[in-house]
């Protein structure tokens, strides 16, 4: 069940709201936070962005990049070691060096030029050397004063370029072992993480890649590992209360953040940076930074996006369209919840392309008894269970004994219908027909009115007239509310210093999607109470 706050607290929040004095609300500590170095091959460099993301706020994580064409191995680690350290001090340090010492290499040559076995090549490390090299490895990362992790190497599938070899890595896996646990380093086990995800009798896709992963997840146990080693493990009040968003692309949302580190001075109007740093709003939005002047995380408040390549962590921004630094409604929606519920708050934020509700995102029981669901609502579902069931992947305080709720649902989609009539038939079988499949029948409903063009340009208004019609239903008061977002519409003048020109994006507004979310957030917060 929510626990809405009704504290003292909360009420003096409210109380400053009303007045246009946000109050701080609970977010990641302002102090030094830890300093990580993963070490690895080009393996890890995607698992350590999934990872420094899940752990902005709590950590900082940096990954040893290397330059174009370059193999890791230990040889190459000991060679560049002060360089790969380099000025900075660590706190921890996660390293794996294994597959560019079983890679097999011409033989002779200054340059680095794998070679296949049968054509002459020669491992790039004998098991000897291997095990020497780990063992100055130890000894030069020990001596930074940093805590180590050592990741297992990963297992060999198949490779039609032979330039591998098959349960090689089993080997050297026994060696590095040895040297880890007579040295007194734990071992990060990511072979028998990756046994688990790819079926090893089958060849790997991606140009028969044998270190292809078919897009399963490699970060969950480097996240927790790191996150057991420095003691950051933190019980969470469960149960974890799960809210769902999906969407075009007004749900997707394009709210341009210039800078990803701090807020940039001197930015176009409806730049978020703009909008924390002028001085007739900065009173507004001064809870969207810490005490250093960096954009803020909240740690009371997860979410998970997956457009283009997927991102879990703390609710802060980079959660909105192509950019990595862009905002959407999720931001001040998750914001607006987590000042109002005790427990940890989940945002599961879907990537649907821009759906019809009357095709693409039909319904089951829409239209034609019998009829098949649109694409997008099976992707929907797909995509929202998946999520649920790997919390603990994307978020490693969540266990569990915790467990979860899925607590309320925001819909923004309406600018792909041109059919009133049919928008609302299907708009009445989605909530029932969601209700349904989610097993939640009073589930918290949100409908975002489709607000293009503002209030003197209304591009749909009769598919407004419809959103509102459905929302004020008998059956569904207490449970379905709708949102009017035509006056979060960009003013002219923002228009016109957009650096994208389209409507359909909004202009890229970061004013109009966050306010968007924070009307969403206290609709929301109305249906819970």
């Amino acid at each position: 069940m929510i626990l809405i706050r009704i504290s003292l607290t909360a009420a003096l929040l409210m109380m400053a709201a009303c007045s246009g004095v946000l109050a701080a609300e609970p977010t990641s500590e302002v102090t030094s936070i830890p300093n990580v170095l993963l070490l690895g091959d080009s393996i890890y460099s995607q698992p350590a962005n999934n990872a420094a993301s899940i752990l902005q706020g709590r950590v900082n994580l940096k990954f040893a990049t290397m330059q174009p064409g370059e193999v890791w191995n230990t040889h190459h680690a000991i060679e560049n070691l002060d360089a790969i350290l380099g000025d900075e001090t660590w706190d921890l340090i996660h390293f794996n060096l294994g597959l560019g010492d079983l890679v097999y290499r011409a033989p002779n040559m200054k340059a680095f030029r794998i070679l296949p076995k049968q054509v002459g090549g020669i491992r790039t490390t004998t098991p000897t050397i291997y095990e020497k090299n780990l063992r100055v490895l130890v000894t030069r990362l020990k001596a930074t004063g940093a805590k180590l992790i050592w990741a297992s190497t990963t297992p060999i599938r198949h490779s039609s370029t032979g330039v591998f070899e098959m349960g090689s890595e089993i080997e050297y896996n026994t060696i590095a072992t040895k040297v880890m646990t007579e040295q007194g380093v734990p071992i990060n086990d990511m072979y028998n993480h990756v046994l688990k995800l790819i079926d090893m009798d089958k060849p790997a896709g991606h140009g028969a890649d044998p270190f292809y992963f078919d897009r399963k997840p490699l970060y969950p146990p480097i996240v927790l590992s790191v996150l057991q080693q420095l003691d950051l493990i933190k019980p969470v009040h469960g149960p974890v209360q799960v809210f769902i968003m999906a969407g075009g692309w007004s749900h997707i949302g394009g709210g341009i953040v210039v800078d990803s580190i701090k807020p940039r001075p001197g930015q176009n109007r409806g730049t978020l940076d703009h909008l924390v740093l002028d001085k007739d709003n900065a009173s507004d939005y001064r809870h969207l930074l810490d005490e250093t002047g960096k954009w803020k995380t909240r740690s009371d408040v997860w979410i998970h996006f997956d457009r283009r390549a997927p991102k879990s962590g703390a609710l802060g921004i980079g959660y909105g369209g192509d950019r990595k630094r862009g905002i959407g409604s999720e931001l001040s929606f998750g914001i607006t919840l987590g000042e109002q519920i005790e427990q940890q708050v989940c945002i599961i934020k879907t990537a649907l392309g821009t759906p019809s509700l009357a095709s693409d995102l039909k319904p089951p029981n829409a239209g034609i008894p019998g009829q098949q669901p649109g694409a997008a609502y099976t992707n929907l579902l797909k995509q929202i269970h998946e999520s649920l069931a790997s919390l603990s992947d994307k978020f490693p305080d969540y266990t569990n004994e915790a467990g979860y709720e899925i607590a309320g649902f925001v819909l923004n989609a309406g600018e792909k219908d041109s059919d009133p009539e049919l928008y609302g038939e299907c708009l009445k079988a989605f909530i029932a027909d969601l209700r349904t499949d989610l097993k939640t029948p009073k589930l918290p409903f949100v409908i975002v009115g489709t607000g293009r063009g503002g209030q003197n340009d209304t591009e749909f208004p009769r598919i407004i007239q419809t959103q509102k019609q459905i929302a004020s239903l008998p059956e569904y008061q207490g449970n379905v509310a709708y949102v009017e977002t035509r006056d979060f519409w960009p003013a002219e003048d923002a228009q016109n210093a957009s650096r994208y020109p389209s409507n359909e994006r909004w202009f890229d507004n970061a004013e109009s999607f966050y306010l968007m979310g924070k009307a969403i957030g206290e609709q929301m917060t109305k249906l819970l109470q």
